[in-house]
């Protein structure tokens, strides 16, 4: 054969390895599509045969937002002195740092929630409270160091007390919580802590404030409390909002001082600065007050009511004859402590261009009726005060008329989030005597997400 024919023979076979090769490959990416698919169904079944199973241990969220290393020195902690049953859930609130990417490079008992954009520390604990599945939560700031016997000794503080939520000493933090320490370094705090960690019921306290850098609780109790508020920007304020929402429904917080953690401390809120956290500060307390009004005098009076208020939940502060919806933006009207969902048989046209946003577990939690016997606000004709029917006694304070009794509303902005009227008519001191005082009608928590 002569040289070019040798040259045509081995393009040919060169040719036919590389068809070969090509080949090849297609099926190789055609069976790795496959396997990929039957396994992401497969996830997808079984992440909904068991998406409303309870977890037997506790689920540890952890809201991060451009602080990597700070966030996997914690999770580091945990797996190092958390002996009981637990999840982390980190959620990613929009981190432009590789946090994402470092999360799941990680093996171990870690799930992700990330944001597409930075949200809020409301926002992120939300997320991270609808993803979680434990029995017991616990919210952890990003820059707490947990130590030996953290969360044995914190569940026993719950378990063996009336306390709804509980929380740890440490070495940085506002109010009652922080204790004095000597340490200099992390070896050090790691001594100290285990020296520390004894578990003494004689260390427990209640207390009225409970700081949110790492806080445990029942699951039940964040279904009868509801989601953070997300109407606060960044950070600040909202663990107070939830915890003024959670003594509301005379709950009990309790400091564990038998058990310390270390906290490094608002690491996200100092790189701010200065003047960018006074004005997020601001701005947070600014809402605080026009949220709740007087309402620390309200919540005292509750409070020294005969038997206070006792096995609340956050629905039972909703007032009435108002409209509602979902995340999914189904609408109800809520009378009486049930909602009724629109349908032919409700007058569409009542329904305003704007309704109340409630979360799933707040919807879940109110009976479903069938007819309602009033829809909307019509108080013409009749008995001049109606059910419903929103007044004032001429002291700038609110009320709303629900089954014979004078339930007082927490401010003008509960008034006109609710879509309640904003202009009450007056009652007589004659007409007050006809009822008694009710259960305070509070504003519900601003949400984002439509999976709330």
């Amino acid at each position: 054969m002569s040289r070019d024919g040798h040259r045509a023979l081995r393009q040919a076979v060169q040719r036919e390895r590389a068809e070969a090769v090509r080949r090849s490959k297609i099926k190789s990416a055609e069976r790795y599509e496959k396997g990929y698919q039957a396994g992401y169904e497969q996830g997808v079944m079984e992440g909904r045969r068991t998406f409303a199973l309870p977890f037997e241990g506790t689920s540890i969220i952890i809201p991060t937002y451009n602080q990597k290393n700070l966030v996997l020195q914690c999770i580091a902690s945990i797996e190092a002195h958390t002996e009981l049953p637990y999840e982390i859930i980190v959620v990613d609130d929009g981190s432009t740092d590789g946090t994402s990417k470092a999360l799941q490079k990680r093996r171990g008992a870690i799930r992700v929630g990330i944001h597409q954009q930075n949200l809020g520390f409301a926002s992120a604990v939300n997320t991270g409270l609808m993803m979680a599945k434990g029995r017991t939560i616990v919210l952890l700031n990003n820059d707490v160091l947990v130590t030996e016997r953290w969360l044995s000794q914190m569940l026993i503080a719950l378990n063996s007390s009336s306390a709804a939520v509980v929380g740890p000493v440490t070495n940085y933090i506002s109010g009652e919580q922080q204790i004095n320490t000597s340490y200099s370094s992390l070896p050090e705090m790691e001594a100290f802590a285990a020296k520390y960690n004894a578990s003494d019921s004689l260390k427990w306290r209640y207390t009225d404030r409970l700081v949110g850098f790492c806080l445990l609780f029942h699951r039940h109790v964040f279904e009868e409390v509801g989601y953070f508020d997300e109407g606060y920007e960044i950070g600040n304020f909202e663990d107070d909002d939830w915890i003024l929402r959670l003594q509301l429904q005379g709950k009990r917080l309790m400091i564990a001082g038998d058990t310390f953690v270390h906290h490094i401390g608002s690491v996200t809120m100092k790189s701010l600065g200065e003047e960018g956290f006074a004005a997020v500060n601001d701005k947070n307390e600014h809402f605080f007050r026009e949220k709740w009004g007087n309402f620390s005098e309200l919540s005292q009076r509750m409070k020294e009511k005969d038997g206070g208020l006792r096995n609340r939940r956050s629905v039972d502060f909703f007032p009435t004859h108002i409209w509602v919806e979902g995340g999914s933006g189904k609408r109800f009207w809520l009378e009486h402590g049930v909602k009724y969902p629109l349908s032919g048989s409700l007058i569409t046209g009542a329904v305003p261009n704007k309704t109340v946003r409630l979360s799933v577990i707040d919807l879940l939690q109110i009976p479903t009726g069938i007819q309602p016997s009033n829809i909307g606000f019509n108080y013409s004709g009749g008995a001049r005060l109606r059910e419903g029917m929103v007044v004032h006694t001429g002291n700038g304070r609110r009320y709303q008329l629900d089954r014979g009794q004078l339930r007082e509303i927490a401010s003008v902005y509960a008034c006109r989030l609710w879509g309640l009227p904003m202009e009450p008519e007056l009652i007589t001191l004659e007409e007050l005597k006809q009822y008694e005082e009710g259960t305070p009608i509070v504003p519900p928590p601003r949400l984002r997400s439509v999976e709330l």
